[in-house]
């Protein structure tokens, strides 16, 4: 009888458990499709553009003719739209093999947030 008991104590734990780290990947795969919102064309193109995207960002931005390149200390990512008639634009992390990839999203919606409001101050002056 004490068997079954602590069997089915132990297994509402671990219920509970599984729920639990269920529910943070839950959230974490929503974060990041959140974040991969901010992939968009029209994003690329006010970071591509603005003049405030220099000024506002960590990171060094290096334009070319499909890429955005932003280098770190000791990180490297572009954000790239090729072929040039695509509407998508893609994220590539080529210097940590994705390990901070997840942190650049955020970042990149941060600095969109950031052009943004720099570009509403202007136009309310």
């Amino acid at each position: 009888m004490k068997t079954c008991i602590i069997i089915g104590l132990l297994l509402i734990t671990l219920f509970f458990l599984f729920r639990r780290v269920l529910a943070g990947g839950e959230k974490i795969i929503e974060e990041r499709n959140q974040n991969t919102k901010c992939l968009t064309l029209e994003n690329y193109l006010l970071i591509r553009e603005s003049p405030y995207a220099d000024e506002l960002s960590e990171y060094t931005i290096y334009r070319e003719e499909h890429e955005i390149k932003f280098r770190g200390e000791a990180s490297f990512f572009t954000l790239t739209r090729f072929p040039p008639e695509t509407t998508t634009v893609k994220l590539r992390d080529l210097s940590t093999h994705g390990l901070r990839k997840r942190e650049f999203l955020i970042y990149v919606c941060n600095l969109v947030d950031k052009i943004k409001k720099q570009n509403r101050k202007t136009m309310l002056l």
